[in-house]
């Protein structure tokens, strides 16, 4: 039994192959994740040339496999603009200007989502887990076609 799992691993990973080779990729990379921290008043102030107004966000990127992230970068403040996929870097001086004229805190640390700091870890882990048991079981678990011993007591 032991050899047809061999050949069905074999047949399996020939075909991965024959699928990957015709230009069906695995996603990877790296994006851009931009991420709404603070609401800011509707005002002058916070206008943008456009007449757009923006908020505060935070800015990092991640890497990713199949869309699980695995590995960050350090968020920063940046202007987080009304539709979600643009902004605008703050320096420091900028970023305390708002902070000033908005009234508010600036939470202590910046932090990507739960997702993408520890939840794609956690699915690829489970993911790396199950690949490692699956071949395990087939190749050193119990053969499925092992003769029975004959004992008096089963004789029948």
């Amino acid at each position: 039994m032991k050899l047809s799992k061999l050949i069905f691993l074999f047949i399996f990973i020939t075909s991965t192959t024959a699928v990957m080779a015709r230009g069906i990729p695995i996603p990877y990379g790296e994006s851009e994740e931009l991420v709404l921290v603070e609401e800011l008043p509707d005002t002058e102030f916070f206008m943008l040339d456009d007449g757009t107004f923006f908020d505060l966000g935070q800015k990092y990127t991640i890497s990713h496999i199949v869309w699980l992230a695995y590995s960050n970068t350090e968020p920063e403040y940046v202007g987080y603009a009304e539709d979600g996929e643009s902004y605008l870097d703050l320096s420091e001086e900028e970023l305390q200007a708002i902070v000033q004229e908005a009234g508010i805190t600036l939470p202590d640390e910046l932090k990507p989502t739960f997702f993408h700091r520890i939840g794609g870890k956690i699915v690829l882990g489970i993911i790396a887990l199950f690949i490692i048991y699956s071949i395990y079981s087939n190749y050193f678990g119990k053969d499925d076609e092992e003769e029975e011993v004959v004992t008096p007591e089963n004789k029948e």
